[in-house]
């Protein structure tokens, strides 16, 4: 029964699950004996019987109860339940309206801390319907409509699933809940309901660290953990709930060590479960917060081995899982297609994880065709907005991930080279990054896959000016593509030096230039003096947008402030760190941290003057006033990245 399993066939609709038409994806299928397939007929037999009973309830009750646009029958649904899913057009409060298809995204949230995600298009007149059957272990349940250009927020509906024979809430039906802004009385419901349920302590950890100050949240969990404990010690085979929530406790409570034990043992007990791939991902984010280092070692290792051994683990469902195992030549491509393919072809991949394998055919320059072919089905599909509305992107996510998929894209044409193509995908992606926080991220590699591919077809100007503006923005390595062609241009100058020497030192980077100031702002910093952009006109001014509550703008911290000690001399640089958290909370938060940036307690009108949808975000503003570079994203390279903006600009 693929319902068990969690993915809907009939009637899946996905971005991308006819991705792989082209290039013959496997389809694993079970065996089973004559017994087993009877019951499932049997069992069809009885689901079709209740499906015709709940429609022909909902046909007779609908102008009654159904007065608003989305509705759900049974409205305390139970494992297996056949739920009927309404959208009605005529309702007044309904949004979407028009020709348009309608489709109900639905997510269930498991008992394991997982989640499947569906989506289904409605079919009727004015009262659009479709059918879904719930699957077993499902915690609670949301459901929204949309259309590729509308989403109608007030449709949607959050359910509990119920036991059936008691008529509670299931274990982990409140597990969303915790995140109301409250978690305390939904932590308390779940463990006096099912307190044998270890794995709600792991998510109150992460909740409470996430909405509570640092010391608050640590006092809360080291009350809780000897709990846990406890019970370790009593039981001779813990469950993987209980060695997550010990795993989570310790990571977020800054006993990392302890932690690792606890995930260790998660790797070895119970590689395949969904509580080892939440333990892992907590449990990660806490050391790279403390080290600045994307994974251990060790650890790299030991999901390597998962990874090739259980294609099927819940940790390869992580993208960063797949990011980090890339590079590692232990793992061939054969590898990576086993756990992926399957999950492409059954739209299981997340919109940010789309391009993981064709990076990996195009960094072991290996099936580029295949590359080739899954990033323009991708491409497409950010194109007609499917992504975007199955997963309520906003415009800021288009501006970041289509330049990432186009710059992949024009790499795969590259390495075929199909020239014009590459230089068609780059140019395309160059357009999209002009005045977004993403150019600093994506236009040095759109740029330098642009101008390989104009050297390529001989058009030695055009590469010429890609390389200088990648020169220009601190890419000093551009120097040495700059010196091969060099002689074979169109320029007044003699020699490269003597070209060099010409060009003005704008300390613009490539494609920011602008007449525009940068939108000023005033606040003041920790010890009260006030900070006005518009007074710093003439000093390059180096800004950090950041939270507390943002992990990889705490790892960025160690290479900012190396950063700003090697200008620590120069009053002409100066560095500011924006952010929106409360006096209170940062003033606590650098009792055990240090950051040399100047940080300046102003946010809200601060960021959406800037555009800020993610965090961290880097702006570099020119001794002019205006905007010369932006940089959304923690990145390995990023004091080396800004050092060069800065030496050009000075």
């Amino acid at each position: 029964m693929v319902w068990f399993k969690g993915w809907l066939i009939s009637g899946f609709h996905s971005p991308v699950n006819h991705i792989f038409k082209d290039i013959g994806a496997n389809v694993l299928l079970e065996k089973t004996n004559m017994l087993h397939l009877i019951y499932q007929l049997q069992w069809l037999l009885q689901q079709k019987i209740r499906r015709i009973l709940i429609t022909s309830c909902y046909l007779i009750i609908a102008p009654a109860v159904f007065s608003q646009a989305g509705a759900v029958y049974p409205s305390q649904p139970s494992w297996g339940d056949t739920l009927l899913i309404s959208y009605r057009l005529p309702a007044p409060s309904a949004i979407l309206q028009g020709g348009e298809p309608v489709y109900a995204k639905i997510t269930t949230w498991m008992q394991d801390g997982g989640y499947r995600w569906y989506v289904l298009p409605l079919t009727g007149q004015d009262t659009l319907t479709q059918s879904f059957v719930l699957p077993p272990s499902s915690a609670s349940i949301s459901i929204r409509f949309y259309t590729l250009n509308k989403d109608d927020e007030q449709a949607g509906r959050k359910m509990y699933v119920y036991d059936r024979s008691s008529r509670v809430p299931v274990a982990g039906a409140y597990w969303e809940d915790l995140f109301s802004g409250n978690p305390e009385p939904y932590f308390k419901k779940e463990v006096q309901g099912y307190p044998g349920q270890y794995l709600t302590y792991a998510k109150y950890f992460n909740v409470v660290s996430m909405y509570k100050g640092a010391e608050e949240s640590k006092r809360i969990i080291e009350e809780l953990l000897p709990v846990l404990e406890k019970v370790l010690k009593e039981k001779d085979l813990p469950d993987a709930g209980l060695l997550a929530a010990l795993c989570v406790g310790y990571a977020k409570s800054g006993k990392l060590a302890m932690g690792k034990t606890c995930l260790l043992r998660l790797f070895t007990e119970f590689p395949q479960a969904m509580e080892t791939c939440l333990a892992f991902t907590l449990y990660n984010y806490e050391y790279y917060k403390a080290s600045s280092r994307q994974i251990e070692d060790d650890i790299r290792q030991q999901l390597a081995f998962i990874y090739k051994q259980w294609p099927g683990a819940a940790l390869a469902d992580e993208a960063n899982v797949t990011y980090y195992l890339s590079k590692m030549p232990e793992l061939s491509v054969d590898d990576f297609e086993k756990v992926l393919l399957p999950r492409y072809q059954q739209g299981r991949i997340p919109y940010y994880g789309l391009e993981s394998l064709p990076q990996i055919y195009i960094d072991r320059k290996q099936k580029l065709d295949s590359a080739k072919a899954i990033l323009t089905r991708v491409w497409q599909q950010w194109q007609d907005g499917s992504i975007n509305h199955q997963y309520r992107l906003s415009p800021g996510h288009y501006s970041m991930y289509a330049p990432l998929l186009l710059q992949k894209l024009a790499m795969a044409h590259l390495l075929l080279q199909e020239y014009e193509a590459t230089i068609t995908k780059a140019s395309a992606g160059i357009t999209l990054l002009a005045g977004s926080n993403y150019e600093g991220n994506f236009l040095p590699d759109l740029l330098a896959v642009r101008a390989e591919a104009y050297a390529y077809l001989g058009n030695l100007n055009m590469a010429l000016e890609d390389y200088k503006q990648l020169y220009v923005s601190g890419k000093t390595d551009a120097l040495d593509s700059i010196r091969k062609i060099f002689p074979y241009c169109t320029v007044k100058e003699k020699t490269v030096e003597a070209w060099l020497a010409g060009l003005q030192k704008k300390g613009s980077a490539p494609g920011t230039a602008s007449t525009d100031l940068a939108p000023d702002f005033a606040g003041t910093d920790l010890r009260g003096r006030k900070v006005q952009l518009s007074g710093l006109k003439g000093k390059v001014v180096v800004m950090n947008f950041w939270s507390i509550g943002c992990g990889p703008c705490i790892g960025e911290m160690p290479a900012l402030n190396k950063l700003v000690q090697k200008y620590q001399g120069n009053p002409k640089v100066v560095f500011l760190a924006i952010t929106g958290d409360e006096k209170e909370r940062l003033q606590q938060f650098f009792k055990k941290r240090k950051f040399l940036y100047t940080v300046v307690n102003r946010g809200g009108k601060v960021s959406e003057d800037y555009k800020i949808e993610s965090l961290p975000v880097h702006i570099v503003i020119g001794k002019n006033g205006t905007v010369i570079n932006r940089s959304t994203g923690a990145r390995e390279d990023i004091a080396t990245y800004l050092e060069g903006i800065i030496r050009q600009e000075l």
